[in-house]
């Protein structure tokens, strides 16, 4: 199997992971990653644009599918960049009615989300060092 295909694979599985678990506790209510996916779009005000994220990191797998490995590690450079954002964000909609609430703190959705971007970041670097080492030989 490809070294990009492995590492496509570990930031899926970690994203797909980062769904199902709670990204934030807001007042006395959790937002779960999949709502945030979900939704998050609606809130792109201010940190809000953190869910750019994931598009981001989309074409950035996309790039690196295609062995555009420069692309997908700016790209991938991007998204990490955007999940800091939303450490900006004081307050997320935890319900249809629109209800804001504070940020309590930072689920282990949130952190998995960053993992996934970060480690197709590494990989893509892992992948640039490796094929600069074959062309020096």
């Amino acid at each position: 199997m490809k070294k990009s295909y492995r590492i496509l694979i570990i930031s899926a599985v970690i994203y797909i992971v980062s769904l199902l678990f709670p990204a934030v506790k807001a007042g006395t209510k959790e937002v779960y990653g999949l709502t945030c996916f979900l939704f998050g779009w609606t809130e792109m005000q201010g940190g809000g644009i953190a869910w750019l994220a994931n598009p981001v990191l989309f074409i950035a797998a996309f790039a690196l599918l295609l062995d555009k490995v420069k692309a997908s590690a700016v790209l991938s450079f991007i998204a990490v960049a955007l999940t800091f954002c939303f450490l900006s964000v004081k307050e997320v909609t935890v319900d249809e009615a629109g209800h804001q609430y504070a940020i309590v703190s930072y689920g282990p959705a949130y952190f998995l989300w960053m993992a996934s971007c970060f480690s197709l970041f590494i990989g893509n670097l892992f992948l640039l060092m490796s094929s600069r080492k074959n062309q020096n030989l």
